[in-house]
């Protein structure tokens, strides 16, 4: 019998940001940022990600199963990262606390393909800490019906 908790945190839109934007190794000096007005629009498109208080970043957090999940989750990262050419920041604390950390490093900012790399790092299948599983589906139907915050 599987205990995995599974939790779709896709956005609508998502798609529509990763056919949008791929970096495809490009991502340099000159790749534009994401105008902070048009921000907030496409952070809509993913819910479980939030702007980190230098607005230079975005930002995903969540309790991995296990040990085991959360390093496959960083080893599914990978391939998709290497794909893309494009590299996030991946830190793992007390075996199984994840947070991804995405940006532009060659602008200081975010970008378009930032925002693709989350998309498709939010269809990468997690087997979820069933307590947390439980509390970000809480947060995120309360940030749908407007009582909630990115």
């Amino acid at each position: 019998m599987s205990t995995a908790v599974h939790l779709n945190v896709q956005g609508p839109g998502a798609a529509k940001l990763i056919e949008l934007a791929s970096c495809a190794g490009a991502c340099n000096k000159d790749t534009p940022k994401v105008d902070y007005a048009d921000l907030a629009g496409y952070m809509r498109s993913l819910p479980a990600w939030h702007l980190n208080a230098d607005k230079t970043a975005i930002s995903r957090s969540f309790v991995a199963k296990n040990f085991m999940t959360a390093i496959a989750f960083f080893n599914k990262v990978a391939e998709v990262a290497e794909a893309q050419g494009h590299h996030p920041d991946l830190h793992l604390r007390n075996f199984r606390e994840v947070e991804v950390v995405v940006s532009t490093h060659a602008v200081g900012g975010i970008t378009l393909p930032d925002l693709a790399l989350a998309a498709m790092m939010d269809a990468i299948e997690v087997d979820y800490s069933p307590k947390w599983a439980k509390a970000e589906a809480e947060r995120m139907a309360a940030g749908a019906s407007g009582g909630g915050s990115n």
